[in-house]
């Protein structure tokens, strides 16, 4: 595996946790290599906005505050219930068989370590028919920058049974082409998302 693959997957899965420091020397010597392809792997990865380069020493891993994430939940909820407002009336019966299918392997997934990727997996099958490469990346990159914080709180998986419900409401209203319905399904599922993860964190700072 690459090394910016194995740097980004340690990030998203809480290996590497918000605020940990990457040094280049640690990481050259980690993966036996020099420390120019070390450099060039945080350097992608601060485009993707995993990191934010420390010079002369290596990387830190975003550490966003509650009003960032704030923010990121709303352009969130923004970006992603546009896509699944054009996706549920452009959907052909194929990629409505297809996301059933990924429904079904994520609620297997769920409350297993692993499990964010069966959940956006879900999601981004609701999105596809939309067509909005450039939009799914955005989420993408938006959807990173909350996963590495929430996968800090294992709680935040284990309450499984709301989460499924709340995936087979949106599947539903999809489905059947609700398009409204669907978007507003998604922007309660993401509030509350944002919602749970923004007290937990006020918890611990307290």
């Amino acid at each position: 595996m690459a090394l910016i693959e194995t740097l980004r997957r340690d990030i998203l899965a809480g290996r590497l946790p918000p605020g940990s420091l990457l040094m280049q020397t640690e990481l050259a010597t980690r993966f036996g290599v020099s420390r120019i392809p070390v450099r060039d792997a945080l350097q992608a990865l601060a485009a993707e906005r995993l990191v934010t380069v420390v010079p002369g020493k290596g990387a830190r891993v975003i550490r966003l505050g509650p009003q960032e994430l704030a923010e990121v939940y709303d352009l969130r909820i923004l970006l992603e219930c546009d896509l699944i407002h054009r996706a549920a009336r452009q959907a052909t019966p194929a990629q409505r068989d297809e996301a059933a299918h990924v429904l079904a392997r994520s609620d297997l997934e769920a409350g297993r370590p692993g499990w964010e990727a069966g959940d956006r997996a879900y999601h981004m099958a609701l999105y596809a028919p939309a067509n909005r490469p450039r939009q799914v990346a955005l989420v993408n990159e938006l959807r990173d920058a909350t996963t590495l914080h929430i996968i800090q709180y294992q709680e935040l998986a284990d309450h499984t049974s709301h989460w499924l419900d709340d995936h087979h409401q949106i599947f539903s209203a999809w489905r059947a082409g609700q398009a409204a319905s669907a978007a507003a399904l998604l922007a309660a599922h993401l509030t509350a998302a944002r919602d749970h993860l923004l007290r937990r964190i006020a918890d611990q700072t307290a």
